[in-house]
């Protein structure tokens, strides 16, 4: 979107600001995501797509994770941290095959593997709010999640910038550990029935 004029002679183009201004409303994207409110805010909006996709694609899913959870809550941060850093192992190795392809195709693998990770992260946030208000006796389908994306913005607006992504990635793991735990147990029970 640009316009042309002519002045002197010359030709000269500028820029529409009006068309960027419209996309951008005036404001760098990374800058926003750069400061605190901004990955609150970023954080919250996750966290509710990550419940509306959930809920739309596998509306058992949730419950499911919860109870999982609440089966054992004191395990599940231990199984949800060594999850997550086996994860982060996998998603690091990946990054290194992805930009060893170089260009477009590396670049595409790396947004790919942070959105799958930041997604996992959303959906532990879900799983959290979900327990607590189970805990707490209310079980409405909007109730965790909503609980969830405030947990994740507060943490990232309360806390000082390291301290706030590392429990932000605790309490994501945290969610995620009573899933991590049937999935091993599972597993694990599977192998000992086909001895």
């Amino acid at each position: 979107m640009s316009r042309s004029r002519r002045e002197d002679g010359e030709r000269r183009t500028t820029t529409g600001v009006v068309a960027l201004a419209s996309l951008q409303w005036s404001i760098e994207p990374t800058a926003v995501v750069a400061s605190d409110p901004g990955r609150a805010a970023a954080s919250f909006l996750l966290v509710l797509t990550v419940a509306a996709a959930v809920r739309y694609w596998r509306a058992g899913l949730l419950n499911w994770a919860v109870d999982a959870t609440l089966e054992r809550p004191l395990t599940a941060p231990l199984y949800g941290v060594a999850a997550s850093a086996l994860g982060w192992l996998v998603i690091a190795y990946a990054f290194g095959q992805a930009l060893r392809l170089g260009g477009a195709v590396g670049q595409a693998g790396v947004v790919l593997g942070v959105g799958v990770a930041l997604c996992v992260g959303g959906f532990g946030f879900v799983v959290v709010g979900a327990a607590l208000t189970t805990v707490v006796g209310d079980r409405r389908p909007w109730a965790g999640p909503l609980v969830g994306a405030g947990l994740g913005a507060v943490v990232l607006v309360a806390l000082p910038r390291p301290v706030g992504l590392v429990v932000w990635v605790f309490v994501a793991a945290t969610g995620l550990g009573g899933v991590a735990r049937r999935w091993i147990h599972a597993s694990a029970s599977v192998e000992r029935q086909a001895k």
